[in-house]
């Protein structure tokens, strides 16, 4: 099963160059109540095709303390399904593991995004948190999520953002980045 989901999220991913933006953030966290901090890198794609949304993440974070881990998240929507300009999403998730004492697993999303123009760019936000999962003692976690993408020109923006994860994995992040539309 997880050699699936991590193929076709790959597929999705190599498929970027006709998504409709393609997206590289940098991301310095820092843990809360004692978590440690990481710096993680963001590839992100999204492709509208008709009414869904097809997103696809991968996110590699290098620990403080030492480590790298890896993951790879896909996600969908359907922009009939909105309600106030709140647009609900699900996915499915790969975390690959760090080593035989934290081996992969698989779990699913389920989440909400807005959005809308404010002077010059479009500010965003969301929540995601993940439900079930094949890992032996399930970690939980929900992020919430703000940024602001700044047009740089027709086809480029510039990302600012901050995140807030709470219940088993207790971060906050500032990240910057760069998309590119298509």
């Amino acid at each position: 099963m997880k050699k699936l989901l991590a193929t076709s999220l790959l597929a999705l991913t190599f498929g970027a160059n006709a998504a409709n933006f393609v997206q590289i953030e940098q991301e310095n966290v820092t843990g809360r109540k004692g978590a440690g901090g990481s710096d993680a890198t963001y590839l992100r794609a999204g492709k509208d095709l008709g009414d869904y949304t097809l997103g696809v993440q991968a996110r590699t974070a290098r620990f403080n303390a030492g480590g790298i881990a890896t993951s790879l998240e896909g996600t969908v929507s359907n922009k009939n399904v909105s309600v106030l300009g709140i647009t609900p999403f699900v996915g499915a998730g790969h975390d690959f593991g760090g080593n035989a004492a934290t081996p992969g697993y698989n779990y699913g999303l389920v989440g909400a995004t807005t959005g809308a123009k404010l002077g010059a760019g479009f500010a965003y936000a969301g929540i995601k948190t993940r439900v079930g999962s094949t890992e032996a003692v399930r970690t939980k976690q929900t992020v919430g999520y703000v940024g602001y993408a700044l047009p740089l020109s027709k086809a480029t923006s510039l990302n600012v953002g901050l995140s807030r994860s709470g219940q088993d994995i207790k971060e906050k992040a500032v990240s910057v980045g760069l998309s590119v539309g298509f």
